[in-house]
């Protein structure tokens, strides 16, 4: 199947937790006008499908004997009828509204969303053929971004103990000044960076991990982290496509050279130009000395000057 040019809002699009059937998958999709481009995530696989016309259309009427409608017709049901499931919209076993279901299939390295609606009054089935995502998809859609996420989130971690830090030194320098807390209820121990790490590793991520051994789920604020890093991933991108449509400078060896050889001609003809005069005037004959290159210049050795000096010609004598 020939690969689709997906834009670039799909991979600044969050991964929404959605439940189709009895999986919990992490979705985001896209709908162009007449082509889509669905990722699921489960906990063991990235699954993946992207369809142009020509495919949509040849599945549609594979599995709707009946419709002889064009794409433009029934792709907008299409659309309207799967995208509350896939967006975590779709209720319980993600039933989109009344008859439109969509049910889930598993079998070997292949997963299908079957969709059963109504379009005009009659039957119109869909099917979404997901298979395993290629490395490539999921290094750019997942372990990317997820690595740059957890780099943001370490950094903001090292800046709050920063903070906490500068506070105990603030309320440090108030008890010493004779302040007193009003409160019992709200005094706290001074901050132990390492003390808390130590804690955090064998009392709180065992809880954290057992309570999502099989969840997959992303809050608001760790999808908007994920759709500010991809696009900046993407600015970056198009920058560096423009910086190479533009293509590099000349270079500079090329232009020496290209210099070089082009005071090279012009001493060629000046020698050509005194030859021709020397056979027109062979009755005199003047002994002049001979002039000595230099090292710093490209001019060849002639036996006469010409009689009359000519002016240098700009950029090949300097």
């Amino acid at each position: 199947m020939a690969s689709i040019v997906v834009p670039s809002s799909l991979p600044s699009c969050p991964w929404i937790p959605v439940d189709i059937g009895d999986s919990r998958f992490l979705c985001k999709c896209w709908f162009g006008q007449t082509q889509y481009h669905v990722l699921l995530m489960d906990s063991e696989c990235l699954w993946e499908e992207q369809m142009k016309a020509e495919d949509i259309q040849a599945r549609a009427q594979e599995l709707n004997r009946r419709l002889r409608a064009s794409i433009q017709s029934f792709f907008s049901h299409l659309v309207a009828v799967v995208t509350p499931c896939l967006t975590g919209m779709g209720g319980d076993h993600g039933t989109a509204r009344g008859p439109d279901l969509v049910t889930l299939h598993r079998a070997d390295c292949h997963m299908t969303l079957k969709l059963k609606s109504e379009l005009a009054g009659l039957p119109f089935n869909w099917e979404f053929h997901c298979r395993p995502a290629p490395v490539s998809t999921a290094c750019v859609q997942l372990v990317r971004p997820l690595l740059m996420m957890s780099g943001a989130l370490q950094r903001q971690v090292e800046i709050l103990f920063k903070q906490l830090q500068r506070k105990d030194a603030e309320i440090q320098d108030y008890r010493e000044n004779g302040a007193q807390l009003t409160r019992e209820r709200l005094q706290t121990e001074p901050f132990e960076e390492e003390a808390f790490r130590q804690d955090f590793m064998t009392k709180t991520l065992p809880l954290l991990l057992d309570h999502q051994e099989a969840s997959l789920d992303l809050d608001s604020d760790l999808q908007g982290l994920f759709s500010c890093i991809m696009s900046r991933l993407n600015s970056s991108k198009r920058k560096r496509q423009n910086s190479v449509e533009e293509g590099p400078l000349p270079d500079a060896e090329e232009t020496t050279t290209q210099t070089l050889e082009q005071t090279r001609d012009g001493a060629a003809d000046v020698e050509l130009s005194q030859k021709k005069e020397k056979k027109q005037t062979p009755g005199k004959k003047t002994t002049q000395p001979i002039m000595q290159q230099s090292t710093s210049s490209p001019l060849l050795t002639t036996e006469r000057p010409a009689p009359k000096p000519k002016k240098k010609k700009v950029g090949l004598f300097r």
